[in-house]
């Protein structure tokens, strides 16, 4: 059989054991069996498996034991769990210490068919080796394959993000349904992008699909297909996007969007494991994993009656909070920069040689902003500015003017009209609180302030003193 493998089978039941046993070697798996969990594991140890099933409850370890320390013996070795007590949140643990899949019980031969079949298959894939986080920051053109747009997902050392991309790469090797939540802006096409080219599906197709641009009757076409004749225009037989993802990753942005009529579609494909084109009579087998995205509270639209329950739980399993450009401290400059870099090797069409940087003011204003459409404005105001700067420097007049806006009271106070006028008061707002940050973090220390700054003592002497802060040590 093609796609056949090493199966351990752990179960306290003998007779469930011996009945998954028989179904799973007549489809040409080798199959280990272990009524006892303790003892599986130096089975796990011994014959290395391509495939572990185990059942969730068990006297002396559980499901989710076996999986924790099977995966410490074989970071790579597939997992799926066997339930009669399936829950969400049994699911979401499962899936999080890094289960493949979990069947829920009585479950039929096609069942362990099927899950067979896609551990094994996705194995073979991953014998290319898939890469990881760090080779992504470490490549010169800031590009993994899919454009300079993954620059934005890439980059980030926040405590925020940094918790975002380890869970994206604990997750990126099970075959769990994952829903990513976020704003508009802050990368999640990226974020399912980067989980499919970790994955084992990295050698398929990743196809993304808007759910919000296209009309409901398009839609169902794109994803699932039509027949020649099904509809005035079908002139051809076509295959859904489903299909030509067989293997791969399909991506559904903004899902909470998608009609009542689409949404019991789409729950019917991700429960039966195949799909029937628009028109058609016949059921094509796909093997897809689905990570879907949205920048609303699907939980809550199911409260209101706008979203299925069910269909929510089946594509809720891991969900990925992709946190705003505020909340991402320190990050802003690291893409500023990084944002920059790029514009300009594109600009000269190779890595240049000139320095171009933004002056302290203007990158004081970009961290201060709040960003409202989050990276992928970030992105449009370096670009704008890179190219509006002819050069060494980034400064405050090459920034759009919802980023020059100062307080409302402090250009009040001063009788603020001109352009000009109000430079003089974002540098004077800038230089007193740059400056009394960096003597509190010296003590009031003028020598080792100065030394940070970059510039001499007496520098910071007259700064103290055009600020009026007085005497520091």
């Amino acid at each position: 059989m093609e796609h056949a493998g090493k199966i351990l089978i752990v179960d306290d039941e003998v007779e469930a054991l011996e009945n998954c046993r028989r179904i799973l070697s007549r489809l040409g798996h080798e199959c280990l069996t272990e009524n006892d969990p303790v003892r599986a594991l130096t089975v796990i140890q011994q014959e290395r498996p391509g495939l572990v099933l185990t059942d969730l409850r068990m006297p002396g370890l559980d499901g989710i034991g076996v999986l924790v320390e099977a995966k410490r013996v074989d970071p790579n070795i597939k997992v799926v769990l066997l339930t009669a007590y399936a829950t969400v949140q049994t699911a979401v643990a499962a899936m999080r210490q890094g289960a493949m899949d979990y069947i829920l019980k009585p479950y039929t031969s096609k069942d362990l068919e099927d899950v067979a079949q896609r551990a094994f298959r996705g194995q073979e894939q991953a014998g290319a080796r898939v890469p990881s986080w760090n080779d992504l920051d470490r490549r010169p053109d800031l590009s993994d394959g899919v454009g300079k747009h993954t620059l934005g997902l890439m980059l980030g050392q926040s405590e925020a993000f940094r918790e975002v991309k380890e869970l994206i790469k604990k997750v990126a090797h099970t075959d769990a349904n994952i829903l990513i939540y976020g704003e508009s802006g802050t990368g999640k096409e990226l974020a399912a992008r980067a989980i499919h080219d970790q994955s084992g599906r990295a050698a398929e197709s990743f196809v993304p699909v808007d759910c919000v641009a296209l009309p409901d009757a398009l839609l169902e076409s794109e994803l699932f297909g039509h027949e020649k004749g099904a509809f005035t225009g079908a002139h051809a037989a076509k295959a859904g996007l489903f299909e030509v993802a067989n293997g791969g990753t399909v991506f559904l942005d903004e899902v909470s969007e998608m009609s009542p009529t689409l949404q019991s579609r789409l729950l019917r494909v991700l429960q039966e494991r195949h799909v029937r084109r628009v028109g058609g009579t016949r059921y094509a087998d796909i093997d897809v994993r689905v990570v879907a995205a949205s920048n609303r509270d699907l939980g809550e639209a199911c409260r209101n009656g706008l979203f299925r329950e069910d269909l929510y739980y089946r594509l809720n399993v891991i969900p990925i909070v992709l946190p705003p450009l505020r909340e991402r401290k320190g990050d802003v400059e690291v893409l500023a920069q990084a944002f920059l870099r790029r514009f300009l090797m594109e600009r000269k069409g190779r890595a240049s040689d000139d320095t171009v940087e933004f002056d302290p003011v203007a990158l004081s204003l970009l961290r201060d902003y709040t960003w409202p459409g989050n990276v992928r404005e970030l992105r449009n105001v370096v670009e704008r500015a890179a190219a509006l700067s002819d050069g060494p420097v980034i400064g405050v007049e090459h920034l759009p003017d919802r980023l020059c806006a100062v307080r409302r009271e402090d250009l009040a106070d001063q009788d603020v009209t001109s352009f000009k006028e109000a430079k003089k008061v974002v540098v004077r707002t800038f230089e007193r609180s740059f400056l009394i940050e960096l003597l509190k973090r010296h003590g009031g220390q003028q020598g080792r302030a100065a030394q940070e700054a970059g510039v001499d003592r007496k520098t910071i002497e007259r700064m103290i003193k055009k600020h009026g802060l007085g005497e520091s040590r």
